[in-house]
C-alpha cells in the first residue's frame, strides 16, 4: 500500500509546471509518460495544452481511482513495481512533478532515473518539476509522507546519461502553504 492512499481523496497538489518551456520543447505529437502522476492533474494540464499521446503511472491506487474519475479521458495507470512495464526507448518525453521531492534517498532516485532513461528515446526529453532550497531539507510533511527538498545540485546529480538544457529555479509554495522553491530542468537523453 503507498503512503499517499491515506491521503489520496483529499490532497491537492500545487507544484507548477512550465508549460511555456515545455511546448517549445516537446512536440504536441510527443508520447508522454507522466511518471508518479498522483491523480493525473499534470497529465490533464498537457492534455489541455494539446498533447493527445499520454500515459500516467503512480503507485497508489487510490490516487490512480481518484484521477480516473476526475479526468477520465486519460489513461491513467496503477503500477507498484520497479521495472517499468513499458519497452526500451518507448517515450519522447517524460515529466515528473514533485516524484523525486517525495523520494528521500539518493540510491533509490538514481535507480528510477536508470530506469527512465530506459523507457526515453534517444534525445528524447526528460523534464523535472520538484521542490527544492538552498539547504538540504529532509522532513515529514503534513501529509505524513516522507519529502527531499533537494538542492538543485542534488538533482543535477542524478541525470547521468542526460545534458542539462534548462534549468532555473523558481518561488513556490508547498501545499501547506509554506514560502518555498521549485527546480525546473529540461534534461536531453544522450544518445
Amino acid at each position: 500500500m503507498s503512503e499517499w492512499d491515506s491521503v489520496a481523496e483529499n490532497v491537492d497538489f500545487n507544484l507548477e509546471i512550465s508549460d511555456e518551456n515545455f511546448v517549445k520543447t516537446v512536440s504536441q505529437e510527443a508520447k508522454i509518460l507522466d511518471f508518479g502522476c498522483g491523480y493525473g492533474r499534470i497529465a490533464n494540464q498537457l492534455y489541455h495544452l494539446g498533447y493527445r499521446h499520454l500515459v500516467g503511472i503512480d503507485c497508489s491506487i487510490k490516487m490512480i481511482n481518484r484521477g480516473l474519475i476526475e479526468f477520465p479521458h486519460l489513461d491513467l495507470r496503477y503500477f507498484p513495481g520497479s521495472i517499468l512495464p513499458f519497452a526500451d526507448n518507448e517515450f519522447d518525453s517524460i515529466v515528473t512533478c514533485a516524484v523525486f521531492t517525495c523520494i528521500p534517498n539518493q540510491d533509490v532516485r538514481k535507480h528510477i532515473l536508470i530506469e527512465l532513461r530506459r523507457v526515453l528515446k534517444p534525445n528524447g526529453v526528460l523534464y523535472l518539476a520538484e521542490f527544492c532550497s538552498e539547504q538540504s531539507q529532509r522532513f515529514t510533511s503534513s501529509a505524513g509522507v516522507p519529502m527531499w527538498h533537494s538542492q538543485q545540485r542534488e538533482l543535477k546529480i542524478i541525470l547521468d546519461g542526460f545534458n542539462v538544457e534548462q534549468s532555473q529555479v523558481v518561488e513556490n509554495s508547498t501545499m501547506s502553504g509554506h514560502a518555498s522553491h521549485a527546480s525546473h530542468i529540461f534534461a536531453r537523453k544522450t544518445i
